[in-house]
């Protein structure tokens, strides 16, 4: 009885986690440069049944029960999004794998797909937050003062300014994904950053890469699985007060 009891409080707690993830998805649907997460389940431990007291038939090839499922980890979904056209020179968009990187207001490193910024009253090119992006400048061009509303940036990173290279976008990727986290607002923190060629193309913006129908086909198949498991739970508690009646007396 207990055994039932925990098994559809456990898939209680994962569905209920797993609604809140598509919900963020959804919600997410219009931030440039999201990416959708998605999550896996795996059993919480199988006890093995094949002892003296347990009806286990000889020739059951699964004598084991599982004890529920939990959430083993959350993946983000790295496809790309669609490019839309903005015509704004400090709209920006990786055609293919890597993240720009910016440096927050303390000082430290995180990355983005979200290429929509803007020129600060530092003359810093920054995001919505206000992280600045990362510029390898030329040694000539760091004390030059730069219009950067009047720069070119070709597709390997390279930035021109008055008929002149002065620096450079680098774009990073990840070995693995569990290098890569993200912390919220399109940004994630990584370790072991690696150089790449992806391109850039200005003017552009990365959409979302959500599907909007595929995420309310995950909510509703995940909103019957909730349902199930409750109502597994109300009828354990059902038979536990009939069982406990039957005590009584």
């Amino acid at each position: 009885m207990l055994r039932s009891i925990w098994n559809s409080m456990s898939g209680l707690n994962s569905n209920q986690n797993k609604i809140d993830i598509i919900s963020n998805n959804i919600a997410n649907i219009n931030t440039n440069g999201y990416k959708k997460i998605d999550v896996n389940f795996s059993d919480i431990m199988k006890e093995n049944i094949d002892r003296l007291g347990v009806p286990v038939i000889n020739n059951d090839k699964d004598k084991y029960v599982g004890s529920g499922c939990r959430i083993s980890g959350f993946i983000t979904n790295n496809l790309q999004g669609a490019l839309e056209e903005t015509n704004n020179n400090l709209d920006l968009a990786i055609e293919g794998i890597g993240y720009f990187k910016l440096i927050d207001k303390e000082g430290n490193f995180v990355y983005t797909r979200n290429g929509s910024f803007h020129i600060d009253s530092e003359n810093n090119i920054v995001d919505s937050m206000g992280n600045k992006l990362e510029i390898i400048l030329n040694e000539n061009a760091s004390e030059e003062i730069i219009d950067y509303n009047n720069i070119n940036i070709k597709e390997d990173g390279s930035i021109i300014y008055n008929d002149k290279q002065i620096g450079k976008i680098n774009l990073y990727s990840f070995i693995s994904d569990d290098d890569l986290y993200p912390i919220g607002n399109s940004l994630f923190k990584g370790k072991n950053p690696q150089l790449i060629d992806s391109k850039i193309k200005q003017g552009y913006i990365e959409k979302s890469n959500v599907d909007i129908a595929k995420e309310l086909t995950d909510l509703l198949v995940t909103q019957r699985a909730f349902e199930f498991n409750s109502r597994a739970l109300k009828s354990s508690e059902e038979m536990w007060q009939i069982t406990n009646n039957l005590r009584a007396k």
